[in-house]
Formats: structure tokens, sequence, C-alpha cells
């Protein structure tokens, strides 16, 4: 029998802006209905420290810690504090010079894994009191690691922010390599023909023991091969979500990624995740609001297109009815769940221009927390 919103343990998985609008989403939800949901107090986010780049990757040289970023956002998302201290922690500093273009709360981590002695989960705990987070946010591993792809021209690319990139050769595979002197540095990460030696990182204990007393384990929203799959490359937490009774379901994305996913469907996002875990989802929550003509004319010149599920071109799928009116649609024996998950916001970047920081701003899709939340919140709540 299972447990009702109330006592339902939730494990999160993965990282990025897709974790973090459904931790907030999460947040805000469980705050309006109040007493009658979950208690945030039973929520457990397991994040990718596979996003070495940009400003964090910097830190991760300068001061030999684990990617703090996505850690940070997750930190964020379920602050309790004023609006004012969840904007400080997201924020990015401003300006030339070393600290241009760092978040304040990567620089604050970092801070408080220094004064913890490299302790990186007592930092992780410390923040979690200035923030006032309910809930548990936990690494994958602390291992120091770095994401690997294996291209089908056998080729190899380097570290999250290259395979984050176009390439017109498709991923083959994606693996650990352990982190150390002989790694290129990151802005030497083009691609090589020589195989880094794979490293199978050691899962953190308590991960391990939040999955296996879950009631419900969510991977997603977020980058297939750069926030979700890196996770389940540690074989100890998807060995534990393999051998979990907990319902478990996989958030897909909203739209493809320019030479890492061009032309999935939805079976091939699931395919992936099956390949990887070695598990079977109950469920995958699939997007099925369309986008604008202008939004699909700005993905389309990055490369991207929306990502629907098609009854009739779906490749492995079938439809179970209950009844006289409800319908069951099940693709690899996994229930799609459909719904309007997404927003169009407004996101700002940083460009260095000149010595000094252009800040640029353009409209995203993402999945809006809200959204997201109740969507999730209907499938948890059903029988």
């Amino acid at each position: 029998m299972r447990p009702g919103l109330k006592g339902l343990k939730l494990v999160t998985i993965g990282g990025g802006t897709g974790l973090e609008a459904l931790l907030r989403g999460i947040k805000v939800y469980v705050g309006e209905k109040g007493s009658q949901v979950m208690d945030l107090s039973s929520l457990t986010a397991v994040v990718t420290v596979a996003d070495d780049g940009g400003m964090s990757g910097r830190l991760i040289d300068a001061f030999g810690i684990i990617p703090p970023g996505d850690i940070r956002s997750s930190l964020a998302a379920l602050s309790d504090e004023e609006d004012l201290i969840s904007k400080l922690f997201r924020y990015r500093l401003e300006g030339g010079g070393e600290l241009g273009g760092h978040s304040f709360g990567n620089l604050f981590l970092t801070a408080l894994i220094q004064m913890n002695e490299g302790h990186f989960l007592k930092a992780i705990q410390d923040a979690s009191k200035v923030l006032r987070v309910e809930g548990t946010i936990l690494p994958a591993t602390l291992d120091r690691i770095i994401l690997a792809a294996e291209l089908e021209d056998n080729t190899f690319v380097m570290g999250e922010p290259d395979i984050s990139k176009f390439h017109e050769s498709p991923i083959r595979r994606i693996f650990f390599a352990k982190r150390s002197e002989s790694i290129p540095s990151t802005a030497d990460r083009s691609k090589v023909t020589q195989a880094p030696k794979p490293y199978d990182p050691r899962p953190l204990p308590e991960v391990v023991e939040a999955i296996e007393s879950a009631d419900a384990i969510v991977l997603g929203p977020g980058g297939l091969y750069t926030s979700v799959l890196p996770v389940l490359l540690v074989k100890g937490i998807s060995g534990a979500i393999r051998n979990s009774h907990a319902r478990k379901i996989y958030v897909a994305n909203a739209m493809s990624q320019a030479g890492r996913t061009d032309d999935y469907s939805v079976s091939d996002h699931i395919r992936k995740i099956m390949d990887y875990g070695e598990f079977q989802l109950d469920y995958v929550l699939v997007n099925n609001k369309r986008i604008s003509d202008r939004m699909k004319a700005s993905y389309r010149e990055e490369g991207a297109t929306q990502v629907f599920f098609d009854q009739d071109t779906a490749d492995i799928s079938s439809r179970i009815r209950f009844g006289e009116s409800d319908t069951v649609t099940l693709v690899e024996g996994t229930i799609i769940h459909e719904a309007d998950l997404i927003s169009e916001v407004e996101q700002k970047s940083i460009r260095k221009e000149d010595g000094g920081q252009v800040v640029e701003s353009k409209l995203v899709l993402r999945h809006d927390p809200k959204k997201l939340a109740k969507a999730l919140m209907d499938i948890l709540s059903a029988k």
C-alpha cells in the first residue's frame, strides 16, 4: 500500500535549470497547499557533479573542490529565506577582473568548504541552515570526476561544457574519467582520439540510503547526457534505483539538444534512461503544449526542435482501456502522462567583450515550476 502524499519520501535526481524548476515548484506547491501534501523534510535532491564548465570550472581548478553550480541552484530553489537572499545566492557579479561572472552562491559555498577543511557535505549543511532549506541536498558522489563522451566518429570529448556543444558526430556513449593533472585544461579540451581511462565513482552512502527508503524517485527534467544520465553512471545509485520498489518517474525534455539528442523521440529518451540505469520506469511526464512559431524559429536556429509524444509514430507503444473512458498509453512498458509543463522566461547571460562584460537577455523555454509540480503531484496521487 502506497503512503499518502503527506508521508511520502521523494527523491529527485538531476541538475541544471530542470532540477531547479522542479524543486522550486514542489516548494511552492507544498507551501500553497499547506499540510494537505508532503512534508518538505522528506525530500532529498540528488545532484549531478558533472558540470565543470564556466566559472564553476575555475573554482574547481583553483581550489580542488567538487563542482558547486548545481548544488547552489538547488539550495536557492529550496530556500525558505526572504526573496532577497535567494536572489543574492543566484546573483552573478558583473564587471571585469577575476571575480567577474562568478555567482555569489558559488563563492559562498567555496568559502564554506574551506572553513570546513574541505568537507563538502558539511558546507552544504551550513548553507542549508543559512538559507533555511527544508529537505536534503546531496551530491551524487564526492569523487573528483570529469564527464567524457565517445562520439560515433571514434573521437572523445572531455568535460560537460564541450559535451554540451554541437557535434556533427552523434554521441555513442558517456562515461566518467578520474579528474587529475592528466586531464586537459578547460581551454584545451577539443576532440581527442585517445580514450580516457573509465572510472567508476563511489556513490555517497546517504544517497543510496535515501533511494532505498524512497516512495517515489523523479529523474529530470534536464540535459539527458549532462544532467540525468551522469547520475545513473554512478553504479551504486543506478543499482539502488533498480532494487527500489519506489514509483520511478522520468520528466522528459521539452526540446531536443543540438548535437546530443537530435531527432530523439520520447521513446529514445526512455530507452537511454533504461539502458544506463538498467531499471524499468513507471511513468514518463511529457509536455504537450506546442510552442509559438516565434520560439520555434528561434530554437531552429540553434538546431533544436520540440519533443512530443506522438502515439501514431511511437515505435513501441500500446493503449490499455479501463472501462469505457479511461485509457492508458504505454511505451516500453511505461505509462505516458501528458500535460502543459512549459513557459517562456527571460534568461540573462554574461558575455565578455573588450575586457569588460555585456549582459544579454533572451526568451527561452523552461519547465514551469508550478505546472511541473502540479502534474507530478497528480501522478503521485494516483492509486
